[in-house]
């Protein structure tokens, strides 16, 4: 009878499985960040400008509506400003690069379809970010202490498919703050090429 139970669950399973994936489609994408982050910290300022990313998202669901999750490796560029001397307005920068692992988790809808020639989908939904690390650079005291290492954000954008090619267009707004002692949320613009299987 065990064995006749673990049978059917096994079989089931399998169905299961076969059916989720004939609905996935994996897309590897690599992109551009531009990022409108500034706050001044201890002794210094530090601003988030520009960055890249590459990843996988999931496109799960063969319907109107589908679960878009995925996971993205995220590097920003900051500028570190420091103020010598205020009187004669003498300062020094550096840059420095912030890691990120994230892992958007969006509902999609398919605007036009999805086997077509050209088909267009929106999304949005809810992005936790976590920080890795960040490249050590002379004269400022800067490492992921600064930083709050998980963060959250909530996200919306529109994609286009040409055959097997995608882009989109993403925009983040940051719902909690960057930097650990300094208020500042992270909204950024991501701009997303790649295949579609």
């Amino acid at each position: 009878m065990k064995t006749l139970k673990f049978a059917a669950l096994s079989l089931s399973l399998f169905f299961v499985t076969q059916t989720l994936m004939a609905q996935v489609t994996v897309s590897p994408k690599v992109g551009v960040n531009l990022s409108a982050l500034d706050a001044k910290l201890n002794d210094f300022e530090a601003e988030a400008r520009t960055g890249w990313h590459a990843g996988l998202d999931f496109r799960i669901g063969d319907g109107v509506l589908f679960l878009n999750p995925g996971v993205q490796y995220q590097s920003y560029t900051a500028r570190l400003m420091q103020d010598i001397n205020e009187d004669i307005d003498v300062n020094f920068s550096e840059e420095t690069t912030i890691q990120s692992i994230k892992a958007p988790l969006n509902i999609g809808i398919r605007v036009t379809g999805d086997n077509g020639l050209l088909g267009l989908h929106l999304k949005g939904g809810i992005v936790p970010t976590y920080v890795m690390g960040v490249k050590e650079v002379n004269n400022f005291d800067f490492s992921t202490d600064e930083l709050n290492r998980l963060t959250w954000g909530a996200n919306m954008g529109v994609g286009i498919d040409i055959l097997f090619f995608t882009a989109d267009l993403t925009y983040e707004k940051g719902l909690t703050d960057f930097f650990a002692d300094s208020e500042g949320k992270n909204n950024v613009l991501s701009l997303s090429v790649g295949l579609k299987f």
